[in-house]
């Protein structure tokens, strides 16, 4: 399995890094069994289901975000940055509970909760379809919450990022309520082909109302993306900070069962430009970008150096905590690569949980605590007669 230097861009393709990192060619070779080695008994577990050199990740399904008010996280992200809503905007929005909702992640039993889905514009490779990626906010109640405000450097932290074509006006409209801006100085930067992109890239981070991070950039010339030109979202990326580059791409790959190269920077650089965005004084970052099969959507994996940082392992109703989750296939196949691993399922049973008759699905953790979710879509067993 090999690791080139490569970057994507907006739409997902790979292309050679630039002038980004200005260094001469590097070759990673990663094997699974190097960094990611599988207890004994796994191969058998590992042959009754899908090989796990199978993609079984159909396409993204939405960054979960843990809210304390669902009325302002659509404030933020609705009203002010423009991204679509499935429902109507006022609509009742009643809190309920659920047994197999809260077997799944493990949640306290008198737990209740809601939510709201927000696609992301140019998340998809066709628009329309029903397959952007979306934010799924979901509010708790009868259960204690912690309010994490992540910092940026910390391992384990995550945040979106929205690709917009035009900044100004969207970050106008932030401003004026009142939203808290991460990055220094408090005005977008001027970052020159970061990610190689051959795009002159303007940015800030701001923070939604629950803390959690939202990167902003605006592209020149503009992101290619399957977006209407009418939206001002074109496309999104989700970001995660890591210690191990080599460790946290052997476990995606091993669950996700990929074989296509991932993109990413071998050396360590210190950039006073995005340093200054993410407020991450005097630190050094290298960073690895993971296509998610079936969409434009990226990850992106960064590991920071020479920076004091703390490890984030939240409770999953916690405020401003994110996960991830991917459609799949093949759930079975995703179980034995967990198990094989050595890794836990999250429910309570340490089962994969219908949450309907149709939907099953499981989360687990990635090796930095960062929550990720496999959802299938299949028919329930019938009870025996």
């Amino acid at each position: 399995m090999r690791l080139r230097r490569r970057y994507t861009d907006n739409k997902g393709n790979l292309m050679r890094w630039r002038k980004y990192f200005q260094v001469p060619g590097l070759l990673l070779i990663l094997t699974m069994t190097q960094v990611w080695s599988m207890p004994a008994g796994a191969e058998e577990n590992a042959a009754t289901s899908a090989s796990t050199t199978t993609i079984v990740v159909e396409r993204p399904g939405h960054l979960g975000r843990q809210s304390g008010d669902l009325e302002q996280i659509l404030h933020f992200y609705h009203d002010l940055l423009g991204l679509d809503l499935r429902g109507e905007r006022h609509m009742d929005r009643p809190f309920w509970t659920s047994k197999p909702l809260i077997e799944f992640a493990d949640a306290p039993p008198e737990a209740e909760f809601r939510a709201v889905i927000l696609p992301i514009q140019g998340t998809a490779t066709e628009p329309g379809a029903g397959r952007e990626m979306t934010i799924e906010a979901i509010e708790y109640r009868n259960v204690e919450r912690r309010h994490y405000e992540f910092r940026l450097q910390d391992r384990g932290v995550s945040w979106l990022r929205l690709f917009l074509r035009e900044l100004d006006p969207a970050l106008a409209r932030l401003r004026e309520a009142g939203v808290v801006v991460v990055t220094e100085g408090g005005e977008p930067l001027q970052l020159e082909q970061r990610h190689g992109s051959g795009k002159l890239e303007r940015a800030i981070i701001v923070r939604d109302p629950d803390g959690y991070p939202v990167e902003l950039v605006e592209q020149s010339p503009g992101p290619d993306s399957s977006a209407s030109s009418a939206d001002n979202i074109a496309g999104a990326q989700v970001v995660v900070v890591v210690a191990d580059i080599e460790a946290t791409l052997a476990f995606y790959r091993q669950l996700i069962g990929t074989d296509l190269e991932i993109d990413t920077g071998p050396i360590f650089i210190a950039d006073p430009d995005l340093n200054r965005l993410r407020d991450t004084p005097g630190a050094r970052s290298r960073s690895a970008f993971l296509p998610v099969p079936g969409s434009p959507v990226m990850m992106e994996f960064v590991q920071y150096d020479n920076i004091e940082q703390q490890a984030i392992r939240p409770e999953f109703w916690d405020l401003g905590v994110g996960h991830m989750l991917f459609m799949v296939n093949d759930l079975d196949a995703i179980m034995s690569r967990i198990r094989g691993a050595g890794l836990k399922i999250l429910a309570r049973s340490g089962e994969p949980v219908y949450l309907n008759e149709e939907v099953r699905a499981l989360f687990t953790r990635d090796p930095d605590g960062f929550f990720v979710e496999f959802m299938e879509r299949k028919e329930a067993p019938k009870a025996a007669e």
